[in-house]
């Protein structure tokens, strides 16, 4: 009998694979946002660059990096707020 089947049987969530889920659902999407955001960086200066000058594209990209990382940080803090607020329950 598994921790997940004996937390089930008596109707109680396991807390351990509660977390376990949440993390790896943002570091997976953390890995799939970089590299989309290489694959985009990339495709953009590979094929779409040529009309515009070098400080175009360089907030084109920085821009890009911006939406990125601020994505990635919303998704982490609020995994760290929902962390907190377990400790805080415990």
């Amino acid at each position: 009998m598994t921790a997940d089947s004996y937390s089930s049987d008596r109707g109680f969530p396991n807390p351990i694979s509660q977390t376990v889920r949440s993390l790896r659902t943002r570091i997976v999407a953390t890995v799939v946002g970089s590299t989309a955001w290489i694959s985009f960086t990339l495709l953009y200066l590979g094929f779409w660059a040529h009309g515009f000058s070098l400080v175009q594209n360089v907030i084109v990209v920085i821009t890009s990096l911006v939406i990125l990382f601020g994505t990635i940080v919303a998704l982490w803090v609020s995994y760290g707020f929902g962390l907190a607020r377990r400790w805080v329950d415990w």
